[in-house]
C-alpha cells in the first residue's frame, strides 16, 4: 500500500476523514470509479450528501467526456487503418465504461480483423522478400507497421531491410559506374588533350561533363580547380594590360 493509501486508511479508521474526503483522496490518486463507489454508498439522508452528489456529478460527466475522447480519436485511428492504435483507445474507452457491450463487441471485431490483416499482409512481405523485390516489401512492411506500430518484430525487419536497399543502392550505384567508367575517361582525356592546347574553357567543359557522370571522382575536380585558377590568373592579366588583351 502507498504511503498516501496508508494515511488516508489510518485517517479512515480513526474517524478523521469524511467519505468526501476519502472519495477526494481517491480521486487525487487517480482512482475515479474507487472515489465515486465510497460517493455513492452515502446514503441520501447523510449529512454532506448534496456536496457528494455534487460530486459524483461532476465526476461521472468528466468520465464521460474522457470516453467520448477516447471513442471519437479510436474511430479515427480505424478510419486511418491504425487498428491497433484503434483498439488500444476504445479499450481505454471500455476502462472508464465497462459496461458499454456494444464497444466490447466492436474491440473484439477489429482484433480479429487486425490477426488477420497482418497474416495476409506478412505473406505478402515474405512472398516479395524472396522475389527480391526490395521496394515492395517495404510498402509491404509499412502497411504492416502502419496496422501495428506496437509488434517489435517489425521494427527489428525495417532495421533489416533498410539495411537491405542500401547494400542493393551502392551495388547498382558501383555497377552505374563501373558501365561509365569508359565514358569518364574519354571526357578526362578529351579535356587533358584541350588544357595542352590552351582551349581551357573547352577543357572545363569536359571535364564538368564527366564531373557529373562521376561527382566524387577527386581527379577531375583537381583538374577543374586547376583550369579554372588558370583562367583567373590569365582574366586578371587581361584587367591589368587592357591594351594587349583588346589587341
Amino acid at each position: 500500500m502507498s504511503g498516501s493509501r496508508w494515511t488516508a486508511a489510518l485517517l479512515l479508521t480513526l474517524g478523521c476523514m469524511s467519505p468526501l474526503e476519502e472519495g477526494e483522496q481517491l480521486y487525487r490518486e487517480g482512482d475515479r470509479h474507487g472515489a465515486l463507489a465510497i460517493w455513492r454508498s452515502v446514503e441520501p439522508s447523510k449529512r454532506g450528501h448534496a456536496q457528494i452528489a455534487s460530486r459524483v456529478a461532476e465526476v461521472e460527466a468528466e468520465l464521460e467526456q474522457l470516453v467520448v475522447r477516447y471513442v471519437e480519436n479510436a474511430r479515427k485511428l480505424e478510419d486511418q487503418g491504425r487498428l491497433a492504435e484503434s483498439i488500444l483507445d476504445f479499450r481505454l474507452a471500455l476502462m472508464l465504461r465497462p459496461d458499454d457491450s456494444e464497444t466490447l463487441d466492436h474491440v473484439q471485431k477489429l482484433t480479429r480483423e487486425l490477426v488477420d490483416r497482418k497474416a495476409a499482409l506478412a505473406a505478402e512481405y515474405d512472398r516479395v522478400l524472396k522475389r527480391g523485390h526490395l521496394e515492395d516489401a517495404r510498402e509491404a512492411l509499412q502497411r504492416l507497421r502502419t496496422l501495428d506500430p506496437f509488434d517489435p518484430d517489425f521494427e527489428t525487419e525495417e532495421r533489416q531491410l533498410q539495411a537491405a536497399i542500401n547494400a542493393e543502392w551502392r551495388q547498382r550505384r558501383a555497377r552505374y559506374r563501373e558501365r561509365l567508367a569508359g565514358e569518364v575517361e574519354g571526357l578526362v582525356e578529351a579535356g587533358r588533350e584541350a588544357f595542352g592546347e590552351e582551349r581551357l574553357d573547352a577543357a572545363l567543359d569536359y571535364w564538368r561533363r564527366a564531373l557529373l557522370i562521376d561527382p566524387d571522382n577527386e581527379r577531375i575536380q583537381a583538374y577543374i580547380a586547376r583550369a579554372e585558377r588558370q583562367l583567373e590568373n590569365l582574366e586578371r592579366l587581361r584587367e591589368s594590360n587592357p591594351a594587349e588583351g583588346g589587341s
